[in-house]
């Protein structure tokens, strides 16, 4: 019995995660010499790739436009080919499969810009890479690969990214601070659409599709707290993007509210308490274009970042005691990391001067430090609460 055997079970659907993982611990199958193996190989497959890369720049004037194109293609088929035979005929070499699967998706989008480059194309790099997502958004579902499933989440948010900064489309922003929030946005989505996961034969999928939620969500909710709204207005004439807003907040809010059902480990009132808080931060998020324009929550004393801050402080607290219920130790750590970073940016806002900067870190950062120490041990005992449970955590990423 392999370790490969074991996972193919699993994702026939026959046992879950968990029960994959204490089989192979419980029976120490741990293939070894096989992550040295998948460095070797992807240091020695992305070497080759870049002298091919090389070889074909120096004599790319002379080479055929048909030459060329079939070359991608051979490339591109060639790695697909080459991962689908080690994941799937050989089975011992999954990892290596998949990075050169990965290589493959990479090699479609630069076949779209080489045909694009060779024939003179006019087109809006959103709308390329919009074809890019078309032509691998499958492979996730066919290879059951979530590094394929990563990949589209990411190239998606890339794409989305583009097509809200490009100034010929409905749905432009503006080009200033406050888009970022759209992302935060889109994190909430993604966390949403990793619960409805749970339910579905794709369950493998949800852990890595919320972890990136997560981080998204927070990641771009932060900058709230430094108070980024100030100055900056939406384009009069670009009224669509209040569309898009609601539409957002609305899938947003129903993934969330219908996918926290598959949290089986909290109870019935600590999901609504969750759904709760990430209703706040969507209301954070619609705050941002609503009310943060607003004379009335723009003076010194009383911005908008003050209360991101308090918003941001509490959820991440919420998130804490979630993922302590859940056995998620990302939560946890990443909800411990937020904190910390909350209560910097209070620190740096209430320094107002430059006279009072010497005694505001002489006498706060002997608090500071000791808060952090605090933190860490809070952090510790949350981790022995999980340990014996340890099989079933989440692995940090």
């Amino acid at each position: 019995m392999k370790r490969a055997d074991i996972q193919k079970i699993q994702e026939a659907g026959l046992i879950t995660e968990g029960q994959e993982q204490k089989i192979i611990s419980h029976f120490n199958l741990i293939e070894e010499g096989s992550s040295f193996f998948a460095i070797t190989s992807l240091i020695g497959a992305a070497l080759a790739i870049t002298g091919i890369t090389l070889l074909i720049s120096a004599n790319w004037e002379e080479i055929p436009r048909g030459v060329k194109i079939a070359v991608g293609l051979v490339l591109m088929l060639g790695a697909h080919g080459a991962g689908w035979w080690l994941r799937e005929v050989m089975g011992n070499y999954r990892k290596i499969g998949e990075a050169l699967n990965l290589i493959g998706s990479g090699l479609f989008l630069a076949n779209i810009a080489l045909i694009g480059q060779i024939y003179h194309l006019v087109s809006r790099p959103p709308n390329a890479l919009l074809l890019w997502l078309a032509g691998i958004s499958a492979m996730p579902w066919i290879l059951r690969s979530k590094a394929q499933h990563v990949l589209v989440l990411i190239g998606f948010g890339v794409w989305f990214g583009m097509e809200i900064n490009e100034r010929d489309r409905f749905a432009y922003f503006g080009g200033n601070e406050n888009q970022i929030v759209l992302y935060s946005l889109l994190g909430i989505i993604y966390l949403g659409f990793g619960y409805v996961l749970r339910r579905t034969r794709f369950e493998t999928f949800a852990k890595v599709t919320e972890q990136l939620g997560l981080i998204t969500m927070l990641a771009f909710a932060y900058p709230l707290t430094w108070g980024i709204n100030h100055g900056h207005h939406l384009p009069d004439e670009q009224g669509w993007i209040f569309i898009v807003i609601i539409v957002m907040c609305t899938v947003a809010l129903t993934l969330v509210v219908a996918g926290a059902s598959s949290l089986k480990h909290l109870d019935r009132q600590w999901r609504w308490t969750w759904r709760g808080a990430l209703t706040a931060l969507v209301a954070l998020s619609a705050g941002q274009f609503y009310l943060a324009h607003s004379e009335v929550i723009r003076t010194a004393d009383s911005g908008y970042h003050w209360i991101a801050a308090t918003v941001l402080f509490v959820f991440c607290l919420l998130q804490i005691q979630v993922g302590l219920r859940e056995r998620s130790r990302f939560m946890i750590n990443l909800g411990t990391a937020f904190i910390a970073l909350d209560i910097f940016a209070i620190y740096i806002r209430l320094i107002d001067s430059m006279a009072r900067t010497g005694t505001m870190f002489l006498a706060s950062g002997v608090f500071l430090i000791g808060f952090g120490v605090y933190l860490e041990k809070k952090r510790r005992r949350l981790m022995q609460q999980i340990k014996p449970d340890g099989a079933n955590s989440e692995a940090i990423v």
